[in-house]
């Protein structure tokens, strides 16, 4: 702590309970949490090096990367289809956006 100056009560608070040893109240996690271990290069973009362009729509590329792993588990779906007619229920989406569907009935 010798190059950093608490700012605030709150950090002058916190260096005092340092230079003390008394215990802190809270302590950081000590060993990886969720997704953050997991290692998935390449959802960034689609197989055509445009973005986006050619993702799932409506959602785009970023399901491909998070339904098999551990991100978003309980609003993914276990796989995606492409609907071509996806869009056609909901021509002005501010409006209409509920009538959205991601699986045909």
């Amino acid at each position: 702590m010798e190059h950093l100056q608490p700012l605030n009560r709150k950090g002058k608070k916190m260096l005092r309970k340092i230079e003390e040893n008394e215990k802190m109240d809270v302590q950081g996690l000590q060993l990886p949490f969720g997704c953050t271990t997991v290692f998935d290069p390449g959802w960034e973009a689609d197989n055509s090096g445009l973005g986006v362009a050619g993702g799932c729509q409506p959602m785009e590329r970023d399901l491909y990367g998070c339904y098999g792993d551990c991100w978003w588990a309980a609003q993914v779906p276990d796989g995606m289809n492409k609907y071509p007619e996806w869009h056609q229920a909901c021509p002005a989406a501010v409006r209409d956006w509920q009538k959205l569907k991601f699986v045909d009935e």
